[in-house]
């Protein structure tokens, strides 16, 4: 959905896009201001197809608003295209210190993102400088370090971040496969329910004894009621459910990630139970479907195939046939010996 903003115009007693100050009213044939025919903008530049501002020093009409000199509307760029112009934008800005557009012509960029449902738009500082160091290093110019780069990415993946996040991949220095993990909020959420539900019930029960006075406090007339409940009473819930939560599932993180085997999503637990030391760093476990054996890295918050399947059959293959060669040559020692007796 294209959308421009308006605001009003004396000039035109109407309403004109935002950061527009010339504009043609025509009708195809005639020079009428005042028709009801669809009002057209016409650049005031024939080179460009913009239309620029009264002292012609920018031309901040991006393409979805402008007509060429034969009336036709501009072809539109992808919206990958005008987030690769964003990123671009940013780095020359903040890098090379020779910006590639104006400030009307950014924000009118900018706007027309976030009314596309670009992401881009609206990312953290961090996220923008590692989509902005990935560009510059698949240019061959790269304005970050290898360890810096690798610290931002480390960081990013454990906020988790959508910049980081990619698929199964295969890394060419291991020769493992690998694919990106992620936080398992919903089942994260569900250890904490035991421990809410205890304090609910506290709760419940401590106002029923005192002739329901907690719900008297809560009634009081605003805000006494409203400071109360949100700012005593909740946050003290919170705190008592978050200590009881960490009493039973100390330190816990539940993440999870397709296998990069087979595309099967995989969970793992970190964290103690109770008085037992659960897995710290990183932790081993077999794929459900394929059987392959999964190395998940709390910190990295990536998978790794440790053993793909058939790497595991021929080795159980090797070893079968280990034992019986054994087998078979124990068997052939006895022989001898019942032989020669």
């Amino acid at each position: 959905m294209q959308t421009t903003m308006l605001r009003p115009c004396a000039r035109l007693n109407g309403l004109r896009p935002r950061g527009f100050s010339r504009v043609s009213l025509v009708r195809p044939g005639f020079q009428v201001v005042g028709s009801r025919n669809p009002l057209q903008l016409l650049s005031s530049n024939k080179d460009d197809g913009f239309i620029s501002d009264d002292e012609g020093t920018y031309n901040i009409a991006a393409e979805y608003c402008a007509l060429d000199e034969k009336g036709k509307k501009v072809a539109k760029r992808s919206l990958g295209e005008m987030e690769q112009d964003f990123l671009s934008a940013l780095t020359a800005w903040y890098y090379e210190g020779k910006p590639t557009m104006s400030d009307e012509e950014f924000n009118l960029l900018k706007e027309e993102l976030i009314w596309s449902g670009s992401t881009v738009a609206v990312l953290s500082t961090d996220e923008q400088r590692f989509l902005e160091a990935s560009m510059a290093y698949a240019k061959g110019k790269p304005i970050m370090s290898d360890e810096e780069y690798d610290t931002l990415k480390a960081e990013l993946r454990n906020k988790s971040s959508i910049v980081t996040a990619q698929g199964p991949r295969c890394s060419i220095r291991t020769k493992k496969m690998y694919a990106d993990a992620e936080p398992d909020y919903l089942r994260m959420t569900a250890l904490s329910l035991p421990g809410v539900l205890f304090v609910l019930g506290l709760v419940f029960v401590a106002d029923y004894a005192s002739g329901f006075g907690l719900t008297k406090v809560i009634e009081l007339p605003a805000p006494y009621g409203v400071v109360l409940l949100w700012g005593l009473l909740l946050p003290s819930l919170f705190v008592v459910a978050y200590a009881l939560t960490q009493i039973g599932f100390k330190d816990n993180l539940i993440l999870k990630a397709p296998c990069p085997s087979c595309g099967a999503e995989n969970f793992t637990y970190f964290g103690d139970v109770f008085t037992v030391a659960g897995n710290r760093g990183q932790n081993t476990l077999e794929c459900y479907s394929c059987k392959a054996d999964l190395t998940f890295d709390e910190y990295k918050r990536i998978v790794v195939v440790a053993e793909t399947s058939e790497v595991k059959a021929e080795k159980l293959a090797a070893e079968a046939a280990k034992k019986a060669a054994a087998a078979a040559k124990k068997k052939a020692k006895a022989k001898a010996a019942v032989g020669a007796e």
